[in-house]
This record gives C-alpha cells, sequence and structure tokens, in this order.
C-alpha cells in the first residue's frame, strides 16, 4: 500500500513538472526562433523604420581609397554583410573603443568573407592611405575583410549623412565641419540598412553579432 502510494505521489509530481515545464520549453524553442529567423527592421532615411526593402534607404554610389591605396566602390560589397562605422586614427577615447567592439565582430566570423568591415575616417587631410595602414597595423586589424576608407573630404561627409545617415547635422564637409558618431551601421547583401548600434556598447555589439547571423539566414 505504501509503495503504491509513493509510485502515484511520484507520478503526481512528473505530471506537475511537466505542466510546468512544457509552457517554459515551448516557450524557450519560440523566443530562440524569433531571435535566430525573425527578420530585423529595414530603414529609410535618417534612420527611419519603413516597411520593407522597397521602401529602404539604397546606399549611394561611392569612390574610396583602402588602407593599401585600392580604389574601393559598392561593387566591392555586392552580395556581403557590411558593418560600417566612422573614426579617425587621432581619436583617443571613443574610436579605439568602437575598433575594439569590431575586432570582436571580425573575430565572430573568421574567415568568412560574406561578412566585411567598412570603417571610413572623418580626417581624411591626415587619414592617408599609408596612415590608415600604419593604423591597422599598429591594432592588429586583420589584413582581409576589413576595409579602412579615405577620400576627399566632402564625399566622405555626404556618404555619412546621406548613405548610411550616422548623424542629424548638416554640414557640407569643409575645413570647419566634423563629425563624430559612436553608431555603427549594418546593411544586408542588397546594400539597405538594417540596424544601428552604439559602437562602445558590448552589449549592443552582442546584438550586432546575432543580428548578422540572421542575415545570414535571411533569402
Amino acid at each position: 500500500m505504501y509503495q503504491r502510494f509513493r509510485h502515484i505521489l511520484y507520478s503526481w509530481k512528473v505530471a506537475v513538472l511537466a505542466l510546468i515545464c512544457m509552457p517554459l520549453l515551448a516557450y524557450s524553442l519560440v523566443r530562440w526562433t524569433e531571435d535566430r529567423y525573425s527578420r530585423l527592421p529595414w530603414f529609410g532615411p535618417n534612420n527611419t523604420p519603413v516597411n520593407g526593402p522597397q521602401q529602404a534607404a539604397v546606399l549611394p554610389v561611392f569612390v574610396f581609397t583602402n588602407q593599401y591605396g585600392h580604389t574601393v566602390t559598392n561593387t566591392r560589397l555586392q552580395q556581403q554583410i557590411t558593418v560600417a562605422n566612422y573614426f579617425f586614427t587621432s581619436c583617443p577615447v571613443v574610436c579605439p573603443a568602437m575598433m575594439k567592439q569590431l575586432q570582436r565582430v571580425r573575430t565572430a566570423f573568421p574567415h568568412d568573407s560574406s561578412v566585411c568591415l567598412v570603417s571610413l575616417t572623418v580626417d581624411p587631410i591626415r587619414d592617408s592611405s599609408a596612415a590608415l595602414l600604419r593604423y591597422s597595423q599598429r591594432l592588429a586589424l586583420p589584413a582581409q575583410g576589413w576595409e579602412l576608407l579615405t577620400g576627399d573630404k566632402p564625399s566622405l561627409y555626404r556618404f555619412a549623412r546621406k548613405g548610411l545617415y550616422i548623424t542629424a547635422t548638416d554640414g557640407d564637409g569643409g575645413p570647419d565641419d566634423f563629425i563624430h558618431s559612436e553608431n555603427i551601421v549594418l546593411l544586408d547583401r542588397r546594400q539597405h540598412i538594417r540596424g544601428y548600434y552604439n559602437g562602445t556598447s558590448a552589449t549592443a555589439t552582442d546584438q550586432l553579432i546575432a543580428d548578422i547571423k540572421k542575415l545570414q539566414h535571411e533569402r
């Protein structure tokens, strides 16, 4: 009799535990699926979310020069997931913090040619191709998959304002114009903007890495 009672009590506990755990497991599975496969938003001009790719901002044509002195255009980013930011090599605090987080992004996708990092200078007078190469070597940035770009200031600033929309300030890229943004921009394979992230935040970088994986599963 006692053994039967213990068996009934055990069965009851198992049933209660199953009733508690099954919804939690189902919820966890749904959240995991959403986190892995749900679509990221699309962004239009001025960081504005839009309803789909038809309304999304498209990267304008650009021609810049990388740290090796090679010309880089939009075609370099075709069919790649791109992570872009602005920086300058003499920046003492914010830019080194951003580069540290971007190195985490690059490390998360080792030897993955589908992911490209693009860092554009806001100080092209000082940041020549040679200066960008020295900076890249000093930080031990990877030789492949990370473009450090320079060019003429008006074009760089116009791309920041009307291509990546990383700042709401107006300017003409003249001698007194200056942009300093902590934003990192994520672009999909069609060069649509899919996310903005605080480049100095480890938590935001974790989200960026997760969102890149979402784009890799997107068709």
